[in-house]
């Protein structure tokens, strides 16, 4: 494929780097208990702000962190039951570092799921000079890609989920169009925009943009899916070709593994034919293309005749999500769910047909997964509404359907049993506003 050689410089880099930031490391070792009741909790999510370091604790409340050594660490505690926490760690000269933390109940859980579960949305932020476009999770805040009029002057806000504003940044004017925001393996949002992508973080309460080439983006962190402590798992999914394959690196190791191999058959049996419809001079100018770019004459004569912008053709989604620890493939295009174990051995792959409606057009071809409690909804939108399906994990199956109350809701995200998008009422002048639903 035409991005082969790319992905395998990107993981012989991100080896070199990796392997480089493990030569010194440092063991966080914790306890997570109940406040008042110093019960232990179990399964409580421990990850590192801005690091690809994440766990969960064991029965007893404990957890352990292998990361690489520097200054200091953020670590963000989160349960669907207990408020969030964030503990900052100063690691010092220490190899070890051993913290005991203490989680809060949520209060007034049921009455706050009684109110939702009348679809009464929340405005979180609403500003009447400026709209939200796009918004990303920071540890305890939120990230605001927002402008007055269009993106071409577009503006980066951090904000309490009160919908107070704790800081801003201007995109540079050479920086071009802002588009949307990226949420990498890191950890990182990442501001994509036309002409350029800049990286956002946080120092105390001020927002910092670094600039990150194009070029480096789309080959080194793009392609990464997700992660664990001690894998990357990557793709070369590219949007004209209907195959790809999931790969996994392991951060000791330089040598990258095959996991799974997507593809679309009845629509390859079609993407080759487009060589053989070519009339005689194409045929010839697509042989010296596919010569030329050292790829297959097939893939040239797809583009050439454009086949893969025409209604026939389909992109593939397949996403891949770690959840606890299974790795799950969701292949809509041969109605299999994989999984895998920790050791990347194939368990078992089940029948799913949610993606299938009656009505074709109502699958939006998105699944979205809440990290902290480990679900999955699939979107879909029918006579005008928008509809959430929580699907099991495991067995492949619907559980339950949540219908949104505005019907036009955009850059849907799912954190902590909350559903976050943004929303402006159609033929008004209300700007657009973020909100969130109980589900």
């Amino acid at each position: 494929m035409l991005r082969s050689k790319h992905i395998i410089i990107l993981f012989f880099i991100l080896s070199f780097k990796i392997i480089n930031a493990q030569n010194e490391t440092i063991v966080i070792i914790g306890n997570v208990t109940e406040q008042n009741s110093n019960k232990t909790i179990e399964h409580v999510s421990v990850r590192l702000s801005n690091a690809p370091y994440s766990t969960t604790t064991n029965k007893t409340g404990k957890f352990s962190l292998t990361v690489p050594k520097r200054a200091n660490y953020k670590l963000i505690l989160q349960h669907v039951s207990y408020q969030s926490f964030i503990k900052e760690v100063k690691t010092a000269n220490s190899d070890t570092i051993r913290v005991i933390i203490s989680l809060q109940q949520r209060s007034n859980l049921l009455d706050s799921i009684s109110v939702y579960a009348i679809h009464k949305p929340e405005t979180l932020v609403a500003k009447p000079n400026y709209s939200i476009y796009d918004f990303d999770f920071y540890e305890d805040k939120l990230l605001l890609l927002t402008a007055q009029k269009s993106l071409a002057k577009a503006q980066i806000q951090l904000s309490t989920y009160e919908g107070k504003i704790i800081s801003s940044a201007d995109l540079p004017k050479q920086a071009g169009e802002a588009k949307h925001f990226f949420h990498d393996y890191e950890g990182y949002t990442d501001v994509i925009c036309n002409d350029s992508v800049f990286r956002v973080d946080v120092l105390n309460t001020e927002l910092l943009l670094y600039p990150v080439a194009q070029k480096d983006f789309s080959q080194f962190i793009e392609p990464v899916a997700d992660s664990t402590n001690d894998h990357l798992y990557y793709h070369d999914n590219w949007k004209n070709y209907p195959l790809f394959n999931y790969y996994y690196l392991k951060t000791n190791d330089s040598l990258n593994h095959l996991l799974s191999t997507i593809t679309n058959s009845d629509l390859m049996k079609l993407y080759n034919l487009e060589y053989y419809y070519l009339p005689p001079r194409m045929k010839l100018e697509a042989r010296r293309m596919a010569q030329y770019y050292k790829t297959d004459k097939h893939i040239v004569a797809a583009i050439m005749s454009g086949f893969t912008q025409s209604m026939y053709y389909e992109p593939l989604y397949a996403p891949i999500f770690i959840l606890k620890d299974t790795i799950c493939i969701f292949n809509h295009h041969n109605d299999l769910l994989y999984h895998y174990n920790k050791q990347h051995q194939l368990i078992d792959s089940v029948p799913i047909a949610y993606h299938h409606p009656k009505n074709w057009r109502e699958w939006k071809k998105q699944l979205f997964v809440d990290e902290i409690s480990n679900k999955i909804y699939a979107f879909f939108s029918k006579d005008g509404h928008q509809y959430l399906k929580q699907i099991n994990y495991q067995t492949g199956k619907e559980i339950s359907t949540y219908k949104l109350k505005h019907h036009s809701a955009e850059k849907i995200k799912i954190k902590d049993g909350y559903v976050y998008y943004v929303y402006r009422p159609f033929d008004s002048t209300q700007e657009r506003f973020l909100y969130r639903e109980r589900l």
